[in-house]
């Protein structure tokens, strides 16, 4: 029986060290892999394995402009009965993007699901906000229109302040320091924001403080997780 592999990627080009040996050594045997993008996948593929044969290997790229036929593409490899990998620009397959799909299409095939841990952002960066890690809510984008952005905010101010809970999100980097500026205008100040970036590489940052101790502006247009709960005591 084939198996599909939840196969860990790094979140950063020098952060290859944070990759499971497990995960290193299952990526050298396949030879089919489901990714978001193709070029990334083989420059991964070759950071952790210069000698991989990587013209032998298929790749099938889960386009979300195309995602009928990205998974009409993913059926036929399943038929093959040959072991594939899954990998994601996240980092960790299936959290934060598209790849719960091809697990479910996996499973209907006969496939046993394989997932092999590595790092993900989402849970680094919870890890290191010092808030409540038993119950939270990842939202991925928070809404672009101000009024609606505002509104959101507070929700998630009052749940936070109701039930310890801690609510994380993430943005597009160049829209950074505009969140920013609306979080510290409408977040309540009893809440603390954390904000980590870069994740795993040598320039990894994570700075948590009240709202109150923010300033407009404060963050480059670099990758960024947003953590809004409060400090566990």
């Amino acid at each position: 029986m084939a198996n599909l592999y939840l196969l860990p990627s790094f979140l950063a080009p020098d952060g290859k060290t944070h990759i499971p040996s497990v995960a290193r050594d299952r990526t050298k045997d396949l030879r089919i892999f489901v990714v978001e993008r193709i070029r990334s996948a083989r420059r991964y593929i070759k950071a952790i394995h210069p000698d991989f044969p990587i013209n032998d290997a298929l790749f099938i790229e889960l386009d979300k402009h195309n995602l009928a036929s990205s998974l009409r593409a993913v059926k036929s490899a399943l038929e093959e009965n040959q072991d594939i990998g899954l990998m994601s620009e996240a980092g960790t397959p299936c959290i934060a993007d598209p790849g719960a799909q091809v697990v479910n299409m996996a499973r209907s095939a006969g496939y046993i699901i394989k997932p092999l841990t590595g790092p993900s952002s989402i849970i680094l960066g919870l890890m290191a906000s010092g808030m409540n890690g038993q119950k939270f809510t990842f939202h991925g984008y928070l809404p672009i229109k101000e009024a609606e952005l505002n509104s959101k905010l507070r929700e998630l101010s009052v749940k936070i302040l109701k039930d310890k809970s801690t609510q994380i999100f993430i943005e597009t980097p160049y829209r950074n320091n505009k969140i920013l500026e609306r979080i510290i205008k409408t977040v309540d100040n009893r809440i603390y924001l954390s904000v980590s970036t870069n994740l795993t590489s040598s320039e990894e940052n994570i700075t948590t403080k009240p709202i109150s101790k923010w300033s407009v502006g404060a963050l480059a247009k670099i990758p960024a997780i947003f953590c809004l709960g409060q400090l566990e005591k």
